[in-house]
Order: C-alpha cells, then structure tokens, then sequence
C-alpha cells in the first residue's frame, strides 16, 4: 500500500476561522476509520476462528461508530451554518458533496433525522461511551423472562486475546437490539439488527467519504507550509 504525507502549519491553523470544526471532523474520521478497518477484520475471519469472539467485537465496532457519528454530525452542522465552511465545500469532489449533503439529512429537520435520533444517539448515550446501570438491570430481568433457558457463557484462554465474557457481550446485545432500537420479540432480531447496523455504516461511510476530501482540501487552502 502507497503513501505519501503532506506537512501544514501549524501557526497557520490556529489563526483561521473553522479551524477546529475541521480539526474534529478529522479526529471523527480517524476514529471511524480505524472502527470500519477492525469491523471488517472480524467479518472476514473464517468460520468457526474465534466464535466466542465474533458476536461481541463486531457489535463494538457498531456502537463506537454510533458514537462518534454522534459527535461528528455536530461538526457537520457547524459545517452547514459557517460562510466560509460551506463555501469550501461547494469546491469538494462530487462525490464528498453527495456524502455531505446526504449527512444533513441527519440534522434536524432532514429527512433522516428521526432514523439518526433513534438509531445512533441512544447507542452513543447507552451503550458506546457509557454502561448505564439502569439499562443492564433491565437487559438481566429480560434474559430470565425471555430467555431464561439459554445460560450464559465465559470463554477463558491462554492471553486477553482469546478470553471473553460472552454473557455481557448478549447484555449489551440486548439492551442495544431490544430496549434502544426497539426490536419487537415478533422480529427476526438479527435480521432487523443487521438492518439498523447497515443504516448507520452507510452514514459512517458518507462522514468518511465527505471528511477526507474536505479536510484536505482546508489543510491546503489555509495552512499551508
């Protein structure tokens, strides 16, 4: 794989207006493209490599991704609101344009904005830089009214790479499918959670199609060395 690096100023950004919505939305895009790469990590393993892994990493990658589109979309609606911001990306590619107009849908009044309220931000909130106590025990008393004939399990292994607490992987599973996204017990849940999982990945990719070509072309504008 080829690349090559670019060099800005430093001094130069810290004296441009917008400087640090762009400086967010390249933490954002750095933390969604590490999240996309491990996801499809996990994906690709071959059958029956790490099972008692499989189920709980996938959903991490899911849930952080939740949360920084969470905190991305208010650099995007800053974006939005800013002359010269906005201006700059009328002179992105095409396609950067698309992913970013397709992202203020998200924002509300857009035509996506009840789908990023219900599907993204809880998880942000809940479950990706939180453990909220209240929707654990609620999770617990649905596993036993539910599901009170599946145990739950612990795989431990030879390291930290090969250990895992299966159990919490099906808390968190639940509280994210059943309480945040509301999935119904009439619902395939995996059909239904695979389903929401790709609506929010499809934003991940627009924030990440939009935020390379965005940033690059501000470094080059305004801080250029």
């Amino acid at each position: 794989m080829r690349t090559h690096t670019k060099f800005f100023s430093f001094s130069k950004l810290a004296n441009v207006d917008g400087a640090t919505t762009v400086v967010r939305i390249a933490m954002v895009w750095n933390d969604l493209a590490i999240a996309n790469s491990s996801l499809g990590y996990f994906k690709r393993l071959p059958p029956k490599t790490l099972n008692h892994i499989r189920q709980g990493a996938p959903l991490y990658f899911v849930r952080m991704s939740c949360g920084h589109l969470r905190e991305g979309l208010r650099a995007i609606k800053e974006v939005k609101a800013s002359p010269r911001l906005a201006e700059l990306v009328k002179g992105c590619d095409p396609h950067a344009q698309s992913a970013f107009a397709a992202l203020c849908e998200c924002l509300p009044n857009g035509g996506n904005y009840a789908d990023f309220e219900r599907y993204v931000k809880p998880v942000r909130n809940k479950t990706a830089f939180h453990y909220d106590s209240d929707q654990v025990e609620w999770a617990l008393r649905f596993r036993a009214k539910h599901h009170s004939r599946t145990p739950g399990s612990m795989t431990i292994g030879e390291d930290i790479h090969s250990t895992r607490f299966e159990f919490a992987d099906v808390v968190l599973d639940t509280v994210t499918c059943r309480n945040l996204w509301s999935i119904p017990m009439s619902a395939d849940v995996q059909v239904e959670a695979d389903r929401i999982a790709e609506w929010a990945f499809n934003r991940t990719l627009e924030f990440l199609d939009f935020g390379g070509d965005f940033v690059s072309r501000y470094l080059r504008k305004y801080a250029p060395l």
